[in-house]
């Protein structure tokens, strides 16, 4: 085992409606031509722990976390989760830096990457990241990969320009942001109003 999780801090508002996730995140999720992003596979509980590796060598990483909150005692704890279980991202430039990332004797696996598929993974990280800062006010679901469906814009609210794949449940429509390299989605309630079917 790596590492306990540590109760989170206070959740802070959204911020306004279509910040581009690349100005949340400082400019990280940005493709550059001697790099790929990819998925890194960590140990268990050892995602947290690999990040701040990435981070003490310079390596750009994004890892994911989900607002959890659990009663002990007669009282709330909140926690920030890492949203995919194992899995954390990584800007990579070759050989030295995969072994940059193994000296930390934490990382299981990393997934290949080519710049096409990369292409498709940052768009998925950057509607991610708003589905993480939502995670902060509103409950945010991770499940399996969602196949069938029609793909959607959402066009007003905290969401706003976020494409995903909508859900009907009996009383409420879910919207999911499919992560197709790891299998898995994110997925949010929402007003049919504010949605809006994507062209193929």
């Amino acid at each position: 085992m790596c590492s306990v999780n540590e109760p989170a801090a206070a959740p802070a508002a959204l911020p306004p409606a279509g910040l581009d996730a690349d100005d949340l995140l400082g400019n990280v999720l940005l493709s550059r031509p001697d790099r790929l992003w990819t998925a890194v596979l960590a140990r268990p509980r050892c995602e947290k722990v690999t990040a701040q590796h990435c981070e003490r060598f310079g390596l750009p990483h994004y890892l994911p976390l989900r607002r959890e909150v659990r009663r002990y005692q007669r009282r709330n704890v909140e926690f920030q989760l890492p949203m995919f279980h194992g899995y954390l991202f990584v800007q990579l430039a070759g050989h030295s830096d995969r072994e940059l990332l193994n000296v930390c004797h934490r990382v299981v696996r990393v997934l290949p990457v080519d710049a096409l598929q990369e292409a498709r993974l940052l768009e998925e990280l950057r509607s991610l990241r708003v589905f993480e800062l939502a995670s902060r006010i509103v409950p945010v679901t991770v499940a399996p990969e969602l196949v069938a469906g029609r793909e959607v814009r959402i066009v007003s609210g905290p969401f706003h320009g976020v494409r995903g794949i909508v859900e009907r449940r009996l009383k409420s429509t879910r919207v999911t942001v499919n992560l197709e390299m790891l299998g898995q989605s994110v997925s949010v309630e929402a007003d049919l109003g504010d949605l809006e079917m994507v062209e193929s």
